[in-house]
């Protein structure tokens, strides 16, 4: 397995990492209880998208590259959504944070779709 497989392997997995978050986050917005393992959840996911790029920095300096150079900036945009997200929110009621971190989600979602077909 090459460095381009084991991104390509990340990408799936955070993937399902986003969609668990959107998941917990939404249920938690409707549930309007704030709930411990949303931060938690939070910093895993981010700890998963850092990863994959710094997978996806070794993939590029090994000399793989990907078709279109906005999967770069697409890259980038997905590993500030979810800190700029919980800025905007830090200081909202609990239903209210988690629904800007659901919306995030939903953000990451749409930003690994395009990850994909620029990739």
């Amino acid at each position: 397995m090459g460095i381009a497989d084991l991104h390509g392997l990340g990408s799936v997995v955070t993937l399902g990492a986003i969609v668990a978050f959107g998941v917990a986050a939404t249920v938690i917005a409707i549930a309007d209880r704030f709930h411990l393992l949303l931060p938690r959840m939070r910093t895993l996911l981010l700890g998963v998208i850092a990863l994959q790029a710094v997978i996806g920095a070794a993939t590029w300096l090994s000399g793989t590259h990907p078709r279109d150079d906005l999967h770069l900036l697409y890259g980038v945009v997905l590993l500030a959504a979810l800190p700029l997200a919980d800025s905007f929110a830090e200081d909202a009621p609990p239903r209210a944070q988690a629904g800007v971190l659901a919306v995030a989600a939903a953000v990451g979602l749409a930003l690994v779709w395009r990850l994909s077909v620029t990739g």
